[in-house]
């Protein structure tokens, strides 16, 4: 293994725990951190210290406390800082606690959760003269933020989410993965983005080390039960052999090895870090793992193996053992793995099912195999020998389509099959004639709701949709349903809003967990909207990180590059224009990796529009939104020619978004949607129409832009004198935004209410003030010599400040800073 330089890695994401530790203090109160190992304790604590340090306060840390604290009474604000305190010894414990106690210092300390602490510290506590926080581990974002840091450059969204996947968050495994990673060589930048295709075979090293660290002393009943989670990932808590090791199970879940997940009725365990089972998977005896395998899989197959991936899931145990079952399992354990979007798995179960026997439904699951592992030509080669009829058409010409870009053959291939050929037309952006296909077509009942949707008519794709429901609710298809469910959501919630979508948010809610990878994935998108609309943007953002991360096959109702625009437009919602900017380029790089039609195209378009007025270039996101507009009412798509204009019109051109949409749809009703109303009373500054608008916005659970309706609407009445009525809109405007937490964005509200330009610098800390107000004129070399740091250090601090100043290149950093004039950026 290559030697690796030490980095200190940053804290980060941790802005929440330092501000309730700083409020603990302003209060006089100590703070105890309790967190499990590896959560960070020990760095959030010397985090907190030298904030304390640099507001003035006198810093104690640990074993100095008896030497350092007595010389400081009287003076200066002591602050002690113990780690571990549950571990200190006990003389420096009951100095820092009598000092405490006293109110001549305050104590910050970290604990384990369940630890025995010291009576006095328990003291402390019940008479609220200490605060108990919990340390949690980071949530995706959390950890995507420590990565990008620590590399100093974009972190790939599928790389991000595998490491999430292996550490849950950790900081401490994060840590050590990453370093291995980077130390092995498989974690490197690619294009300027750092990407990783997961952990190696036979993990070893220091990471063999943490899992042992991690899993503790082991006694035979509890490494015996470990072995079996690490070989099969979960395991429900009722199967005979867990329940033969029942106390071993209790014990290791007391002290955090494994966790309890519960689903409906079913109880399931698993070990709590996925590193473990990597870890401990690769390192048992061949002997031991062969006798494990076949013990786990023989007692799902006792218990009935009832779940539709369970088959599959035995294939898979049994695998390492050399025990394959006869074609008819083949066949079903195939589909269950295709299913569960493990195509390797498939693609192996349908190879070894001898070619005698291999029939047209093993043929179509094995090209579906390969189309899902992205081998076009080798799918377009097993999926042509089948016989053309049922779902290996709409197969083989979403592989020609979406993996070949041959919709010529695609639409050939399609024979009679009016719904493929309406989704053909669909690719081609020829709206009309979908659908009138689709509208005459047997089954197509969910694309034919979605090509009403796009031309104008929400209300009819939902009664299509509604008829329609039973028939495909009880298909075998599981794509088909998943698709009608994703689409009925997706239409309900732009109609109706997220109030009027809960009840179809709810039904997929309860099917997500047993769904696959797919619907789990449609499912978070759906969610994601919702909280976007109601401006929760944190848990959108987290929502989108796994969604856009999904690999799977071809997919033209949510193809990949429109997830990781959704997820670039919630991150700059949520205040982070840099990364957002980093997002939208990696959509255009998977964009070219995965042929998008128009329809996507587009919508990817209307998301790099709204990053760009996050980023504070108004003209350049209403000129965006406008020509996004033209192409998409030029191709029929009105429901997205409105959301384009819209969004033209929230950044200042909505007289010329009204002028588009008049010119475009002369025939259609004036204010059939709160978006249309919404632009046209801002183009016409009407304040009482705006106002309307807002409370329209309130009822559909859209409180963002009621929140912003209501702002300009008191712009408009104090422009029009009407004192009372501005005075009424600024106090809805402050009511919604208190119910919802977002404030309105900046670009959309009217001129002079933006903050100043040193506010955003106040955010700086001062050595990352001092290397950006270099790095307008040196290099990061010459900073590095200069302040004598090394250029990985420069380069931390600087992804950090450009994020804080919402900015992505050098060139910008002057006039951000106050140093020349303000260019209007643009994303090409």
């Amino acid at each position: 293994m290559a030697a690796v330089a030490e980095f200190e890695w940053p804290v980060v994401a941790r802005e929440a725990e330092l501000a309730e530790i700083e409020q603990c203090t302003a209060m006089r109160m100590s703070a105890l951190l309790v967190g499990a190992p590896g959560v960070g304790k020990s760095s959030l604590l010397d985090a907190a210290l030298e904030r304390a340090g640099r507001a003035g306060a006198d810093v104690v840390r640990g074993d100095r406390v008896l030497g350092a604290v007595r010389p400081h009474v009287g003076h200066r604000r002591v602050v002690i800082g113990i780690d571990d305190v549950h571990l200190a010894d006990r003389a420096t414990f009951d100095l820092a606690h009598r000092m405490v106690h006293r109110g001549q210092a305050l104590l910050l300390a970290t604990a384990e959760p369940g630890a025995a602490l010291p009576d006095g510290l328990r003291r402390l506590l019940v008479g609220k003269r200490m605060r108990r926080l919990a340390v949690e581990a980071l949530d995706r974002t959390g950890s995507a933020r420590m990565l990008t840091a620590r590399l100093g450059g974009p972190v790939a969204v599928d790389t991000a989410e595998r490491f999430w996947e292996l550490t849950r968050g950790n900081p401490l495994i994060l840590r050590e993965v990453a370093e291995d990673a980077l130390a092995e060589g498989t974690l490197r930048q690619v294009d300027g983005t750092w990407r990783w295709s997961g952990l190696r075979d036979a993990p070893g090293g220091r990471l063999a080390d943490l899992v042992d660290l991690l899993l503790g002393d082991l006694d035979p009943g509890e490494r015996e039960l470990v072995s079996m989670l690490a070989l099969a990932g979960t395991l429900e808590a009722g199967l005979p052999l867990v329940s033969e090791l029942g106390e071993a199970a209790e014990s290791l879940n007391a002290r955090g090895v494994l966790v309890a997940l519960r689903s409906g009725f079913r109880l399931s365990l698993r070990l709590a870090h996925p590193l473990c089972e990597a870890v401990v998977a690769a390192s048992l005896p061949e002997l031991t793992a062969r006798r494990l395998r076949l013990r786990i899989a023989d007692a799902i197959e006792r218990t009935g193996a009832r779940r539709p991936d369970d088959l599959a899931r035995v294939v898979r145990v049994r695998l390492g053992t050399g025990a394959l079952p006869g074609p008819a399992g083949l066949r079903k354990a195939a589909a269950g793995a295709l299913r569960g979007e493990d195509h390797r798995l498939a693609e192996l179960l349908c190879r070894a099912v001898p070619a005698a026997e291999a029939d047209a439904g093993l043929l179509t699951t094995l090209g579906e195999s390969l189309a899902g592992q992205h081998r076009h030509i080798e799918a377009e080669a097993v999926l042509g020998t089948v016989p053309q009829s049922g779902p290996v058409i709409r197969t083989r010409a979403l592989n020609l389509a979406f993996g070949l870009r041959r919709l010529a053959e695609a639409e050939a291939a399609a024979g009679t099959d009016r719904t493929v050929r309406a989704l053909i037309r669909l690719f081609k952006d020829r709206t009309a004639e979908a659908r009138a296909l689709a509208g005459s077509a047997a089954g197509a009942s969910a694309l034919s709701a979605l090509l009403q949707y796009v031309s104008g008519d929400s209300e009819g794709a939902l009664d299509v949709l509604r008829e329609s429901r039973p028939v495909a609710l009880a298909e075998h298809d599981d794509v088909g349903r998943i698709e009608h469910h994703f689409l009925t959501g997706w239409i309900t919630l732009d109609a109706r809003g997220p109030v009027g979508a809960e009840a179809a948010l709810g039904e997929m809610r309860a099917q997500a967990a047993d769904g696959g990878p797919r619907f789990r994935a449609y499912t978070g998108l759906l969610e994601a909207r919702a909280l976007r609309g109601a401006g929760r943007t944190a848990r959108a953002v987290e929502l989108l990180r796994e969604a856009a991360a999904h690999g799977g096959p071809a997919d033209w109702a949510a193809p990949r590059p429109w997830r990781i625009a959704q997820l670039a437009g919630a991150v700059a919602e949520s205040g982070d224009v840099h990364e957002a900017a980093s997002l939208l380029e990696e959509a255009r790089v998977a964009q070219r990796d995965a042929w998008l039609y128009p329809l996507m195209a587009d919508a990817v378009a209307l998301e790099e529009a709204l990053v760009t007025a996050y980023r504070g270039d108004r003209e350049g996101a209403a000129g965006q939104a406008l020509e996004t507009a033209r192409r998409a009412l030029a191709a029929g798509r009105r429901t997205q020619g409105l959301a384009a204009l819209h969004l033209a019109a929230r950044a200042g051109e909505a007289r010329a978004a009204a002028t588009l949409w008049r010119d475009a749809t002369a025939s259609a009703p004036a204010d059939h949607d709160v978006r249309l109303r919404h632009l046209l009373a801002l183009g016409d500054d009407d304040g009482h129409a705006l106002a309307d608008v807002s409370r329209r916005f309130g009822a559909l659970g859209l409180l963002p832009l009621a929140a912003e309706a209501a702002a300009t609407a008191a712009r408009a009445h104090h422009a029009s004198g009407d004192r009372a009525a501005a005075r009424a809109a600024r106090a809805a405007s402050a009511e919604l935004v208190s119910r919802c937490g977002a404030t309105p964005p900046e670009w959309a509200l009217p001129a002079g209410s933006c903050p100043s330009r040193t506010r955003t610098r106040k955010e700086l800390t001062a050595r990352e003030r001092e290397i950006v107000t270099l790095a307008v004129s040196l290099s990061n070399q010459e900073i590095a010599d200069r302040l004598v740091l090394s250029v990985r250090t420069v380069e931390n601090h600087l992804y950090r400040a450009y994020g804080k100043l919402a900015v992505t290149t050098r060139a910008e950093l002057a006039p951000r800073l106050g140093l020349g004039p303000s260019p209007l950026t643009r994303i090409a």
